[in-house]
């Protein structure tokens, strides 16, 4: 079996700079080139080993969720990660592996408004101390925009709000629908900056009462208000408002429902109204990672792109605008994975039956992942906003003419 193994790890890291050392649940080692290891992975058990030569990274990692494999090193999940997609990575999967990652799809999906609210509110219905000490104290959970002369990610993330009202082409007195929460910071900036009335969409409770002490501090209690609906009820509303948000939710939807998310998005906007997703996204009709659609977002699908831009125009919804924030992102997690490292024996005391070892790193393992899935020439994913009007659009389409 460990001949088996140090093949597999052989053809991973290949020849690659890091040196990568395997110890097996024997005491025997092995290295792909001498030196001092990058990255160590123990195995604890012989368990551990065969699900490992089952599943491949999947068996490797949940094995390591579970303590019956260890990693040493400087930041060695991220190591192994960045050999990964450097290396022997593909979308193709072992069939034990595609098999779950299809029962879970079907299990988890979003079908019905239950099990879609069940689904957030597995994920964001986290402690909010625990985001608050993850994101900072604005809790955005998103991209951040990091031009030159911003350095810190409370700075980037306000910047990428900015961004966003202005994209939208916001002016007092419009209705802007933002499906989606992340705990009201760019809701309440649309509705104090630029005068728009908001109503937000938001099905995790715990959310929902952040968000309305952020709205009563702020004294926006008339201009702002949240909704516990599911984003499918925008079709009860046809044409309410004139702007449309939402940042880092269509993820959520799971992909057979995605052409409902964009239909329902098509009536309620306003005739000439503007909308604004921001969304990672492949350029293909890749499957989501399994550790992630398991443990972290359950129910969620990571969209391609070229099939968003179809539902838009099948619906009726005119693309005007993308942009690609990738690498921003990039960064923007690599803080998060910095906090959650710095913070968390903070993190620990908030509720140790909840924010246990396991929790710590299955965190690491889909910060790590984010990180690295957006690196060039790594996992392939990006983050777009795109832009689009319901018809022509005199907001958006009135063009400065030249002096």
């Amino acid at each position: 079996m460990s001949a088996l193994l140090r093949r597999i790890f052989d053809r991973v890291a290949g020849d690659q700079p890091e040196v990568l050392r395997v110890v097996f649940a024997d005491g025997e080692a092995h290295q792909n080139r001498p030196g001092a290891p990058d990255c160590t992975v123990v195995f604890r058990t012989r368990g551990a080993e065969l699900a490992t030569l089952a599943l491949g990274y999947v068996g490797l990692f949940e094995a390591y969720f579970d303590g019956r494999v260890d990693f040493e090193g400087d930041r060695p999940v991220s190591t192994l990660m960045r050999m990964a997609y450097r290396g022997a990575y593909t979308y193709t999967t072992n069939p034990l592996v595609w098999a779950a990652r299809r029962w879970r799809e079907w299990r988890d999906s979003n079908r019905d408004r239950e099990t879609a609210k069940r689904n957030a509110i597995a994920h964001y219905g986290l402690p909010h101390a625990f985001f608050r000490l993850l994101l900072g104290e604005d809790c955005l959970y998103a991209e951040g925009f990091w031009p030159p002369g911003i350095d810190t990610l409370a700075e980037a993330q306000r910047a990428r709000c900015e961004r966003i009202c202005r994209k939208l082409r916001l002016r007092p007195g419009l209705d802007l629908v933002e499906v989606g929460s992340g705990w009201g910071y760019q809701a309440v900036l649309a509705a104090e900056r630029y005068g728009v009335n908001v109503v937000n969409y938001g099905l995790v409770p715990a959310q929902n009462v952040v968000m309305q002490r952020l709205i009563d501090a702020r004294g926006l209690g008339g201009r702002v208000r949240i909704v516990e609906r599911d984003h499918r009820d925008l079709a009860t509303e046809p044409e309410r408002y004139d702007r449309y948000l939402s940042v880092g939710v269509y993820e959520h939807a799971g992909r057979p429902c995605q052409d409902e998310w964009i239909a329902g998005i098509a009536r309620a906007l306003k005739p000439g109204g503007i909308g604004l997703i921001s969304t990672t996204a492949y350029m293909r009709d890749y499957p989501t990672e399994y550790l992630t659609i398991r443990h972290v977002f359950p129910g969620g699908s990571v969209p391609s792109l070229p099939r968003l831009l179809d539902l838009l125009d099948r619906h009726g919804l005119r693309m005007v605008e993308i942009e690609e924030l990738g690498r921003h992102y990039q960064r923007t997690a690599e803080c998060w994975l910095a906090n959650l490292e710095a913070h968390w024996p903070e993190i620990a005391a908030i509720d140790p039956a909840v924010f246990t070892e396991r929790f710590r790193r299955i965190w690491t393992y889909y910060l790590a992942g984010v990180i690295e899935g957006f690196r060039p020439r790594g996992g392939g994913l990006d983050l777009h906003h795109v832009v689009f009007t319901k018809g022509a659009s005199p907001d958006w389409d009135e063009v400065p003419r030249p002096a």
